[in-house]
């Protein structure tokens, strides 16, 4: 059976998800990310295509909140710890 995003029960919450994604990807710590999840992760729990819509981010290398959870880069996000990139010294 094809499906579309238009069958999800997010389909509605464009505005609500946009703000949703940005605080997720904004999270610096665990527990933000965590908190972050709770409201998408509801609307997903009874969705008829979480499956597909998880299937999408990790063929697409989406970064952001799909099927209930979060992705980066395709692959499920499971909350470790994030640490910014530090530069190089050069050392000649």
């Amino acid at each position: 059976m094809a499906w579309t995003l238009a069958d999800g029960d997010c389909k509605d919450l464009t505005r609500e998800w946009n703000a949703w994604e940005t605080a997720y990807t904004a999270a610096r710590t665990t527990v933000e990310r965590a908190a972050a999840l709770t409201e998408p992760a509801a609307v997903c729990a009874g969705c008829p295509v979480t499956f597909e819509c998880a299937e999408l981010a990790w063929l697409s290398g989406y970064t952001g909140i799909a099927g209930g959870q979060g992705y980066r880069n395709g692959q499920p996000d499971d909350l470790r710890q994030r640490r910014p990139m530090r530069r190089r010294r050069d050392t000649a």
